[in-house]
């Protein structure tokens, strides 16, 4: 036989489990941890033609120097990022037609990075992330030296 107080205290202990388990999840409406994210887009192009594929770093230059990075794909890139001055780096490679590295017994393609180092390695490129801006960043980069 049951008795009311098992009972009660049962749904008691019930309700008091939903309530910590809702809460946790929730976070009990509290603001989100962490820095402030905002939304950077924008197109890579390479001698005037979209870049297929690649990957696109914005690195803060102040601060802790904190990275954000993406795959560029189709000349196209999207990420988020916190707001504040950005070095960009970016980076692309392509296979070499008709060039096999045969070291390991079998012929492997063999690539190569055609963005120059002023993008990559020794970058010169900058942007400023703002919040609230537009931070869209279309960077057409070329073979040519600066």
């Amino acid at each position: 036989m049951f008795s009311t107080l098992k009972v009660r205290k049962s749904a008691l202990c019930f309700g008091i489990l939903c309530s910590t388990v809702t809460a946790g999840v929730l976070g009990c409406g509290s603001a989100p941890t962490g820095p402030k994210m905002v939304p950077v887009s924008g197109t890579v192009s390479f001698d005037g033609a979209p870049v297929p594929e690649g990957r696109i770093q914005f690195r803060k230059t102040d601060g802790d120097g904190r990275a954000f990075a993406t795959d560029i794909k189709e000349g196209s890139y999207s990420l988020d990022a916190e707001p504040g001055r950005m070095e960009i780096v970016i980076t692309a490679s392509r296979l070499i037609p008709g060039k096999f590295d045969n070291s390991n017994g079998t012929p492997e393609p063999v690539g190569e990075m055609y963005i120059p180092p002023q993008y990559n390695d020794a970058t010169s490129l900058v942007a400023e992330v703002k919040d609230g801006g537009d931070n869209v960043f279309p960077f057409d980069l070329t073979s040519a030296k600066k």
